[in-house]
């Protein structure tokens, strides 16, 4: 989801754009509902921090994401966190896209992202779809 927020907010400034905005669309006028942990909020807002080097803008983007109420997000618990880990070691990938992953898998839910290294690496049970896959 990272990719996908930060694609529709960037605009044109992104390869993704055309994908990801009307997905971000429909999540604004809550024709989709979002499931996510919090650490995609926080990283999205830093990495929007560092792309355009506004603290102002990212602060604000933050504060509307984290009120949307199309989005839910859920918090990382410890055995969130565990899950998390065993997933993330058994199939090699960094700590947040563990994360990610085992919140798909916790609630049997497609994992929509362009994180080509996720999409190779999920476990066969994790529906793992891009933007362009998603009829709109």
């Amino acid at each position: 989801m990272i990719v996908i927020f930060l694609s529709a907010v960037l605009t044109q400034r992104t390869f993704f754009y055309s994908e990801c905005y009307p997905i971000f669309e429909k999540i604004l006028n809550l024709e989709i509902e979002a499931l996510s942990p919090t650490l995609v909020l926080v990283e999205t807002a830093c990495v929007l921090r560092r792309r355009i080097n506004n603290e102002e803008i990212a602060h604000r983007i933050y504060k509307s994401l984290a009120l949307l109420p199309s989005i839910n997000w859920l918090d990382i618990t410890l055995e969130v966190a565990e899950r998390a880990c065993m997933l993330g070691v058994q199939i090699g990938l960094r700590g947040g896209d563990a994360i990610v992953l085992q919140v798909a898998e916790q609630y049997g839910i497609p994992l929509l992202t362009k994180d080509k290294e996720m999409k190779e690496k999920a476990p066969k049970n994790i529906l793992v779809l891009e933007p362009g896959d998603m009829a709109l």
